[in-house]
């Protein structure tokens, strides 16, 4: 064994459960501490200029998805079966090149961007957060993930936020800083990207090595599939500010995509629920199906009333809610928090019936047809409503949209119910 697999088995005695502790600590700090500095920015800036900051953070995160192309999971798993230190080697190299490459393709998408109707004040804030696509370029999770060594990513995760929200509270004092706020806000991934390259070059002894143009191709096309599903998921979770950027204000932009943030809230709360409960699930349909649906049917007997009590809970303490986090200005639309929340409730459901239901049980294909309806639904809705009803068009379309997806899947399982009693 080489030197360099020596130092990385060394540095991967820790147990499990710590390793997981550290990717667990990783997870709330990526997202509760951008919660942090919300209501302070969103009163600094006001709506307006929080909608410029928002409209180009949502065109920026298209080439996000891009450049990460799906390598946190495809990246990932590679490395943990990766035999010696060539092989994690050649993966580092191929991967980082394929995410450099991507990021050039993103520079020329974005300028091609500038010719849509964008303003002024979006342009230059998104030059300026492109430096986030060049942090996520460098920066490699991934690799930490699959080594099973997540200490050394956490910490730089962490220290870079702190600085980048100490920095946020200390400089940004005045509404006309949304320029300074942009690079104040991408300053973590760039940090980030830094530091991890840094680690990996110096502390775990890996290097970069030249690769071919065919090699390239073939990392890309490995990782295609993972690469368009979390393109949809982007255009499920993202196209609603996307249509509001071209069709409305700044100010509708800024209001909605802070209203937006406390569903989402909630709905994190229930996704370590969907990813513990997976495994043991998947466990049951081996057995057979009807044991498998009837695992799913207690935990959603937990699960859906807690999300109900809590969603009715926001709906009704709406306006104080939002009054509270992020000012009256904001609180004059507490309304569209009604159709945004029961979007989020009935995404909690389509995943016990996507993920723990069609995925557990290994219907793949149905679960990919019925996701592709509600993509189709939710950009035709969005479109419509969106230019009709502006925000609280957009809001209701992700309602019906995620609805749609609830009809679909729910056809697909009765279909499979009824061919297994057969």
């Amino acid at each position: 064994m080489s030197q360099i697999m020596r130092k990385i088995q060394v540095l991967k005695k820790s147990d499990v459960i710590v390793n997981g502790m550290w990717l667990y600590i990783l997870q709330i700090f990526n997202t509760v501490i951008p919660l942090i500095t919300l209501p302070y920015i969103t009163r600094i800036l006001g709506p307006s200029q929080y909608g410029v900051f928002s409209s180009a953070l949502n065109l920026i995160g298209y080439f996000l998805v891009i450049v990460e192309y799906g390598f946190n999971l495809s990246g990932a798993r590679k490395i943990a079966i990766a035999k010696d230190e060539y092989e994690v080697s050649e993966v580092y190299s191929k991967i980082t090149i394929s995410k450099l490459f991507l990021s050039g393709v993103t520079l020329i998408l974005m300028i091609i961007s500038f010719s849509l109707n964008i303003t002024k004040d979006q342009m230059i804030c998104m030059i300026i957060l492109y430096s986030m696509v060049l942090g996520t370029a460098i920066q490699q999770t991934w690799l930490f993930q699959g080594l099973q060594i997540m200490k050394y990513i956490t910490i730089a995760s962490v220290g870079s936020r702190i600085i980048s929200v100490v920095l946020i509270f200390i400089l940004v004092n005045n509404t006309e800083q949304v320029y300074l706020y942009c690079g104040l806000y991408s300053l973590t991934f760039l940090l980030m990207g830094i530091m991890s390259t840094l680690v990996i070059r110096f502390k775990l002894k890996i290097r970069i090595r030249f690769i071919k143009f065919k090699e390239l191709l073939e990392e890309l096309k490995d990782g295609w599939y993972l690469f368009t599903t979390s393109a949809m998921t982007k255009v499920f979770s993202g196209i609603g500010v996307t249509v509001l950027i071209f069709t409305s204000t700044d100010m509708s932009v800024g209001i909605y995509s802070a209203i937006q943030k406390i569903p989402l809230v909630l709905s994190m709360l229930y996704a370590p629920i969907g990813q513990v409960i997976f495994p043991n699930v998947s466990q049951h349909y081996e057995t057979s199906f009807d044991s498998g649906i009837s695992k799913v049917k207690k935990v959603s007997k937990i699960v859906i009333p807690i999300i109900v009590i809590l969603s009715l809970l926001v709906i009704f303490s709406s306006k104080i809610i939002i009054e509270i986090l992020y000012g009256l200005e904001f609180s004059k639309y507490s309304l569209l928090l009604v159709p945004l929340i029961i979007w989020i409730m009935l995404s909690v459901l389509n995943n016990l019936l996507g993920i723990q239901v069609l995925v557990a049980s290994g219907h793949l294909k149905e679960y990919s047809f019925s996701f592709r309806i509600g993509l189709v639904a939710i950009l035709i809705l969005n479109v419509g409503l969106g230019v009709i009803g502006g925000m609280f068009g957009v809001a209701v379309a992700a309602m019906l949209a995620e609805l749609t997806l609830t009809i679909t899947l729910i056809y697909h399982i009765k279909k499979i119910l009824a061919v297994k009693q057969k």
